[in-house]
């Protein structure tokens, strides 16, 4: 069988074995966040076809957070079900050898990669901040609002706009629109950024400032100004986003501002490792599947190398869940917490492929 051929053909297998295992994946894990979800309908604002937008909106964030039992039990899969039709046998016998396969399926781990490298930073943000927001607000019943343009608020004849938050908890783009009782706008103010000293107390940095009065508008540029903002605490706490919702490229830079304040940013630090090494986890499970096909588990069934292989990506997060809090507990930093559940992946994947290729 030509090269080019056979490499198409095992891209085939596994796109095949990938599909299904991510279809039921992300389908059970959703089932069970609308569950979940369905529990907090009635409160606030809070519906059930908001619930369903909000499980939706997350569901690519979920397929990040699963992408390596993805590449692990959907490699298994498809190695599997070539082995059981003895076709990896038949590569062999053909001259093919198994590190041309390997090289093959991971060439696919790359592309996987790659592909949960980007959904992380440039598809993920935005839909998981959008649903954190909505269904805060929903839930609480407060009078912000959000539409497609931001975020809005009234407070009695003063409507505000806040059109993003940066890092998740700076807003910028900020309109502020004043009204007399009859309805008639009086002031007008653009806000490129606010600096939130306190809900109460915020700092507005370059303002443009426009007082109407009749036909007669006065315009003028303000470098900063104290404003007293409508928002209380609970509503301030609303609009800060998790940690986890920021882009990998937005955390690191979050992180150096905050350094140089001397803000703690622990809970930045280790959600900007999490998406680091999530790429990276997710090729590793990929290489970790390979010896549930060619080594001693290549004759058995699919069920009973699925079901290993579950045994493992379960003992891959409970690992990581339980020496992550640990880390934490024992006040280490970010990187090494994150560091040392991956060094016992790649710890595994050796000793996988020593036991099959020594």
């Amino acid at each position: 069988m030509p090269i080019p051929i056979l490499h198409r053909y095992l891209w085939e297998s596994l796109i095949r074995g990938y599909l299904p295992v991510l279809v039921i994946l992300l389908a059970v894990f959703s089932l069970f966040v609308f569950v979940e979800e369905v529990d907090e309908v009635g409160n606030g604002r809070y519906t059930f076809w908001a619930a369903g937008e909000f499980v939706l909106l997350t569901l690519p964030e979920r397929f990040v957070v699963l992408s390596p039992f993805i590449g692990l039990l959907g490699s298994i899969m498809a190695l599997g079900g070539l082995a059981n039709g003895r076709e990896l046998l038949a590569m062999q016998a053909g001259g093919i050898s198994h590190y041309q396969i390997a090289w093959v399926v991971l060439q696919m781990g790359i592309v996987f990669m790659v592909m949960v490298a980007c959904f992380e930073e440039y598809v993920t943000p935005t839909l998981d901040q959008y649903a954190t927001i909505s269904r805060s607000l929903a839930l609480s019943n407060s009078q912000v609002y959000q539409g497609k343009q931001g975020l809005w608020f009234r407070e009695k004849n003063r409507y505000i706009r806040i059109k993003t938050l940066k890092y998740g908890e700076i807003p910028q783009n900020i309109d502020i629109f004043e009204f007399n009782p009859k309805g008639e706008m009086i002031a007008y103010l653009y806000v490129e950024e606010a600096d939130v000293q306190n809900p109460q107390k915020w700092i507005l940095k370059n303002v443009r400032k426009k007082v109407i009065e009749g036909p007669r508008v006065s315009e003028e540029a303000l470098p900063n100004i104290e404003w007293a903002s409508p928002f209380n605490r609970k509503e301030m706490r609303l609009l800060t986003l998790p940690a986890s919702s920021l882009a990998p490229s937005d955390l690191f830079r979050y992180i150096e501002i905050l350094q140089r304040k001397n803000q703690n940013v622990l809970r930045y630090e280790l959600a900007f490792w999490d998406k680091i090494f999530m790429p990276l986890k997710t090729g590793l499970m990929i290489v970790l599947a390979l010896p549930f096909a060619f080594g001693p588990l290549r004759s058995a069934s699919t069920g009973k190398r699925i079901m290993l292989g579950g045994l493992a990506g379960i003992g891959y997060y409970l690992t990581t869940e339980i020496l992550e809090n640990i880390g934490i507990l024992l006040g280490a930093s970010a990187f090494l917490t994150t560091i040392i559940p991956f060094s016992g992946i790649v710890l595994m994947t050796a000793i996988f492929w020593w036991m099959y290729f020594s």
